[in-house]
Order: structure tokens, then C-alpha cells, then sequence
């Protein structure tokens, strides 16, 4: 038998050369050949700058699936070494064993490990202590090393608006110095807080203006300034020109590669004094610690916790509503009208940044009765809900095609049970009836009087019986949602996301359809029952015209 063989492959730091993954399959493909084994090219897995201490890698897990499902499109997994496929114990274990259940037999080349030896289960667990220790003790030298590096006087990496970060003649060490166009902006931010101007107002300014901002980090969608991101910048003790290091550390979620931040003892801290560094004043640095002092003493009150705000809102739509025009959310952004105390819903973007042109906004209490109604009207209408229980009805008889395995073997022991009863009724006949045979008569006939009921009655078991079942249950969804404006806003919410991920609302100009009114258009695809991956079923996306009657400018 010709082996078939897959290959993994990974490197850990973007530091390392990309090569890495060239040479460990060039020794994967030169130990295939040695051995006579056929190396799969389309079963090459690798993972580029990830670490090994985690098991949420892409490669890996698209190479896991295959070799752990039911078509096994190969027989062999190759491995430069055991570090590759793990850094730690636990997890090279864990694969090694779900491998080898699997019929799978895995190979690091570098090692001499195989799965197929009585001695590799010992081999995996001492290389995956090595390779633990190796990680925890390169962990010590790292920190250890950039330690020396803040005590000289050296950056350790990362970026800092304000700052560019320079080559030390002679070295590898990087160091800051100042850039002064950027340090114009940091003046001018500090001059508006110490003034009293707030943080949503700081960045609206400077968004409006179109001053650059910092570099998004990656996956954060607009490249504009933010009250977070100035409130971060007021905190930086850099900017007074006093490095601080060391305040916090980053840990592994188990299982996976997401890293937690986590403070440090005071008592651990680095702070080394970098005058040339400073871009702020003494004295406007002062000003502006005391009015955040001040700030955070008065709303010392609020609510904390690590749960999202959406989560926690006690409005329904919160983390539902979407900008049509710049993909944000809507949040509340005013609570108090000419008419009252209205909270009233606009775009995250515009009111918090400056950087949407959508400055619509609308009560709160309206846009859900509005929007709630009008799913009650349009998609639970009769119809509508017949409809999709008809189309139930046809989807689950098809699924119940699938029992015709188990009815087969059903009508299959009726007959045979039938044999048995005209067997044991011609013995009993012959030699006379005894409480051994009839208790088999009994029992056979037991057994067939079930059989029958299943395949011919209408009850608990039959198929008619499970169409009414999930009839109940669509009709129960159905009615929990028609329940959502009595109910609590935090359990209306969690019914609500079981039926739309999410409601984009486009703004409409005051003459946009002659009603001489701004108003949003809402637009979403609502699943009738409860979400596509339970039942499929997804109604077509539902557009309504929203607009507030009690105010004609600014809806």
C-alpha cells in the first residue's frame, strides 16, 4: 500500500525569514520520496508569523478537519519537528492522540518521532516539554532584554503618534525623536482639553478639519480621530517626556493565540526620564491631569464592566441599528427635546467623530414601536406566517425521507416477528401450550402491536405527529417575538437577535419624497423563525419609511 501524505509548516515571528517554510517542506517532500510515499501538493498546510502556543491557527485547523473527516484524503502527516504542530504539552498530546484515533499516522521528520512506534506517545510528551520550556524561557530573555534596552535609553517597538522612530548608529536599537508636525496636534489637543472643550468635541474638530490621524490598528474601519483615542493620548506620560515601562503585561488565552492585558504592580514599573522627549508643557500637562481627575470623580457613579454596552443597553435596538451611509452604529445621542426627556437614536459616527455626513436622528420610543409594528404587519401577517409553516411542512417531510433506512428495518422484523408468532403458535399446537411459550407469544406480540402503531398510527412517534410538534414550535417563536415591546429590554433584545443580525437605516433629504420631512429608510432581513442556521427560512429583506410625525426637522 502507497502511503499519501500531507505536510504542515509554520514559522512564529514576522522576524523570521519566510524561507523557514520552504525548507520544511523541502525536508517533508526528500523523506516522502525516501520512504516511497506520494506527497500530496494539495494537502500542504502551513501558518506564516503564528505562533505555536495557540491552536487557533487557519493551516492547522484546515488540516485537522481533513485528516479528521470521514473521506481521510490522506494517510500520513509530515513534520519538520514536533514544535511546528505545537509549543506546548497539552497540545501536542491532544493532536497526537485525536490523530492516531483517527487512523492518521503523523511524522516528524527532524525527530525520527512516528505515530506508528510503540515508544512515540513518550516522544511527544518529553519534545512537547522541551519545546514548552523553550517558549517560557525565550519569554524571560525577551522581557530581560528589553528591559536593558528602556535602562539605555532605547525603544522597544511599537508606534507612538508624535514620535519616528530612528536607527541608533552602530546598533540595532531603535530610538524615538520627536516629529514635529505631528507634535503640533498633541499641543494643540492638550490647549483644547486644558480649555475645557471635551473629548467628542476635540475630535470632531480635528475630523472636520481633516487633520491626519493616528494609524488605525488593523481590522478598525475608519482612519479618523476618536474620543478614545484623544483620551488615551491625555493619559501618555511620554508626552511629558518620561518614559514609563513595564506597567502591564500581556497573557495567552489558553487554547488559543488572543493575548489579555494585565496590570503590573507599581512596585514593578520602569520609569526612565527622557527630557529631549517632552512635546507638552509642564504646566498644560497639569491642567489637563486635574480636569480628568475632576471628570472622573463626577461620574465616579457610572456603571462598569466588561460586558459590551449593546449587551447591557437597556435599549432594544442597541447594537441592531446600523448607518446606511458609513456602516456605525446608532446610538442614543440626546435625551432631552423641546418635548421632553426623548432619547433619541443617530449616528455613532457623525455626533461622536464628525466623520458621517448622516446628522438624522429619531426618537427612540417611535423607531421601535414603528419598526416592531411594522414586522408584525408585514411579515407575521397571515399569510406570511401560513406561508412559511406550508413551507415547513414540505422541508420536513423531504427530511423525513431520510427514515427510510429505519422504516425498511421495521417492516423487516414485522415480518420477522410475524414468522416467529406462526412458529412458536404451530409448537404450542404440536406439544401444547407451556408458560415458556406462551410468554413468547406475548412478547412477540407486544413487539409487533408497537411496530404496527409506528408505522400506521398517528401517534407520538409518527410523522404527522413530529410535523405538529415543530407546527407548536414555530408557532411559540412566532408568538415570543410578538411579545417584544411588553417585554424586559435586555430579554426583547435576545429574542430580537434570533431574528435579524442587524437594521441598516439610510437618511432621506427633507425633499427627498415630497413629504417635506428627513427621515430614515430601514432596511433588514428578518428570519421568520428564529435564524437561517436553525430552519433556513429567511424572509426577503423588509424596507419601511421612517419618519416621526412630531418633528419635521431633524428626522
Amino acid at each position: 500500500m502507497i502511503l499519501r501524505c500531507a505536510a504542515y509548516a509554520r514559522y512564529s515571528s514576522d522576524l523570521q525569514s519566510p524561507l523557514s517554510i520552504d525548507d520544511q517542506l523541502r525536508i517533508c517532500r526528500e523523506y516522502a520520496k525516501s520512504r516511497g510515499f506520494v506527497f500530496l501538493e494539495e494537502h500542504v498546510y502551513v501558518d506564516e508569523a503564528v505562533s505555536g502556543v495557540g491552536a487557533d491557527r487557519p493551516g492547522l485547523g484546515r488540516l485537522l478537519n481533513a485528516a479528521l473527516s470521514a473521506a481521510r484524503p490522506f494517510d500520513v502527516i509530515l513534520l519538520d519537528d514536533s514544535s511546528r504542530l505545537a509549543r506546548n504539552t497539552k497540545d501536542a498530546l491532544t493532536f497526537f492522540e485525536k490523530l492516531n484515533f483517527a487512523g492518521i499516522r503523523l511524522i516528524a521528520v527532524s525527530q525520527g518521532i512516528d505515530s506508528d512506534n510503540e515508544q512515540a506517545h513518550v516522544l511527544v510528551t518529553v519534545h512537547g516539554m522541551v519545546d514548552s520550556l523553550y517558549v517560557k524561557e525565550l519569554a524571560k530573555k525577551t522581557h530581560r532584554g528589553l528591559e536593558g534596552r528602556v535602562l539605555r535609553g532605547h525603544h522597544t517597538g511599537g508606534r507612538c503618534f508624535g514620535y519616528d522612530t530612528v536607527a541608533v548608529d552602530g546598533t540595532t536599537a531603535k530610538q524615538l525623536v520627536i516629529n514635529e508636525k505631528e507634535a503640533v496636534v498633541i499641543r494643540r489637543i492638550f490647549d483644547m482639553s486644558a480649555s475645557g472643550q471635551s473629548l467628542k468635541t476635540i475630535a470632531k474638530t480635528l475630523n472636520h478639519e481633516c487633520v491626519p490621524s493616528p494609524r488605525p490598528r488593523s481590522g478598525n474601519q475608519y482612519a479618523t480621530w476618536s474620543p478614545t483615542c484623544i483620551r488615551e493620548m491625555l493619559r501618555r506620560d511620554l508626552y511629558v517626556g518620561k518614559v514609563v515601562w513595564n506597567s502591564s503585561r500581556f497573557v495567552k488565552t489558553p487554547g488559543t493565540n488572543k493575548r489579555v492585558r494585565r496590570a503590573r504592580p507599581e512596585s514593578e514599573w520602569r520609569v526612565v526620564p527622557h527630557p529631549e522627549l517632552q512635546i507638552v508643557s509642564d504646566e498644560v500637562w497639569r491642567r489637563v491631569q486635574d480636569r480628568q481627575k475632576r471628570l472622573m470623580a463626577m461620574y465616579s457613579g457610572a456603571k462598569k464592566g466588561l460586558l459590551p454596552r449593546s449587551i447591557t443597553s437597556p435599549y432594544l435596538l442597541s447594537g441592531i441599528l446600523k448607518c446606511g451611509l458609513c456602516g456605525g452604529n446608532l446610538i442614543i445621542v440626546t435625551g432631552y427635546t423641546s418635548y421632553g426627556h426623548y432619547p433619541r437614536y443617530g449616528c455613532s459616527q457623525h455626533f461622536n467623530r464628525g466623520a458621517c455626513g448622516n446628522s438624522v436622528t429619531i426618537r427612540r420610543d417611535w423607531l421601535e414601536r414603528r419598526l416592531l409594528e411594522e414586522l408584525q404587519n408585514e411579515v407575521l401577517k397571515r399569510e406570511a406566517v401560513e406561508y412559511a409553516l406550508d413551507e415547513f411542512d414540505s422541508h420536513l417531510k423531504s427530511a423525513f425521507s431520510k427514515l427510510t433506512n429505519q422504516m425498511a428495518h421495521m417492516r423487516e422484523r414485522k415480518q420477522k416477528l410475524e414468522g416467529e408468532l406462526r412458529r412458536l403458535t404451530a409448537t404450542a399446537a404440536e406439544t401444547g401450550p407451556s408458560s415458556f411459550l406462551v410468554a413468547a407469544i406475548h412478547e412477540r406480540e407486544q413487539q409487533l402491536r408497537e411496530i404496527t402503531d409506528q408505522l400506521l398510527a398517528g401517534g407520538a412517534d409518527s410523522v404527522d405527529a413530529h410535523l405538529s410538534e415543530i407546527r407548536g414550535f414555530i408557532t411559540k417563536r412566532l408568538g415570543d417575538l410578538q411579545q417584544l415591546i411588553s417585554g424586559e429590554p435586555a430579554e426583547a433584545r435576545k429574542e430580537l437577535v434570533k431574528h435579524v443580525s442587524e437594521i441598516r437605516m439610510f437618511p432621506q433629504d427633507a425633499d427627498g419624497d415630497g413629504n417635506g420631512k428627513s427621515h430614515y429608510v430601514a432596511e433588514g432581513t428578518w428570519h421568520l423563525v428564529g435564524g437561517e442556521e436553525e430552519t433556513g427560512n429567511v424572509m426577503s429583506p423588509q424596507i419601511w419609511s421612517v419618519a416621526d410625525p412630531r418633528n419635521h426637522s431633524s428626522i
